[in-house]
């Protein structure tokens, strides 16, 4: 039977930590290709012939494997340091707590947030040029002293060196996963990002229109509100921008999963599924 071209991740099953966080990613197109690609597991592979895969074809695979989860695995832990973030804010401030410590505790899970967001872009990047890598490409790399090492911008520099077809739709895709991504940019080139505790609730806020290189100050926080800016918690910021990753994520694994590029890229490396290992849509049709 073919396969469906909408996945219903409710009739996918995975680990408990993917059932746990899998309506909060909702990443259908994700679950696809983890159906497709015989559960990530090396053992259900062969090759067309049906001999033992080589240690290239090994070690190719279990890296297409290990980018996979780490999407899925990033996006989840982005949900897990929200949660963290709401029992914080949740967690009242008393003689016995600490100020600075809970200031410390939120900081660190609203950076480890936007970090995980980050990796879960650079490795579905790395995982296309996986996947769509073909000695009839150069293939052009931006250093290629790197075996792979794909960021996003490398990937769009890759994709137009090589003229893909759908180098303009992928490059849309990647894009707009970047956009969500501002905090965690700033971070990293500015050093920090400004957050400001409500000395009562030990709530931690940041401007809702949060700009790259805008490096709003405990002294400009006056002016900000008496001019109309509005302030949102870490959480209230996080959440879209999580939201929506999420959603261009599972656009990009749509793309993948509809236009064959797993299916290509196994019968370009000469490689097959075994018969024991089923989809849930063929074991339901059988």
């Amino acid at each position: 039977m073919p396969k469906p071209e909408t996945i219903d991740r409710k009739r996918c099953h995975g680990k408990d930590k993917e059932e746990k966080y899998k309506d909060l990613t909702a990443l259908d197109y994700w679950w696809g290709l983890r159906e497709l690609a015989a559960d990530f597991d090396i053992t259900n592979y062969e090759t067309l012939t049906g001999e033992e895969l080589t240690q290239k074809q090994q070690n190719e695979i279990a890296y297409i494997q290990l980018l996979h989860y780490t999407v899925e695995v990033k996006l989840s832990g982005a949900y897990y340091q929200m949660d963290n973030m709401e029992k914080l804010f949740s967690s009242p401030l008393d003689e016995n707590s600490s100020l600075d410590l809970r200031v410390f505790e939120a900081k660190e899970a609203f950076d480890a947030l936007h970090e995980d967001l980050y990796q879960a872009s650079c490795a579905i990047a790395n995982q296309l040029y996986m996947l769509m890598n073909r000695s009839y490409y150069t293939p052009v790399k931006v250093d290629p002293r790197k075996p792979v090492a794909m960021s996003p911008s490398d990937l769009r520099y890759w994709l137009k060196t090589n003229k893909h077809p759908d180098f303009k739709l992928l490059s849309r895709l990647l894009t707009d996963c970047d956009n969500q991504l501002d905090i965690r940019h700033h971070a990293t080139h500015y050093g920090a990002v400004p957050v400001f505790a409500n000395k009562e609730t030990g709530v931690l806020y940041i401007q809702r229109d949060f700009r790259i290189g805008d490096l709003l100050t405990k002294y400009d926080v006056g002016r900000h509100m008496k001019t109309g800016g509005k302030m949102v918690n870490l959480v209230e910021s996080s959440k879209p921008r999580a939201k929506e990753l999420c959603k261009q994520i599972n656009k990009t694994y749509k793309y993948i999963y509809l236009n064959n590029i797993l299916d290509q890229f196994m019968k370009d490396h000469s490689l097959n599924i075994k018969e024991s290992y089923k989809t849930y849509w063929e074991k339901e049709n059988q």
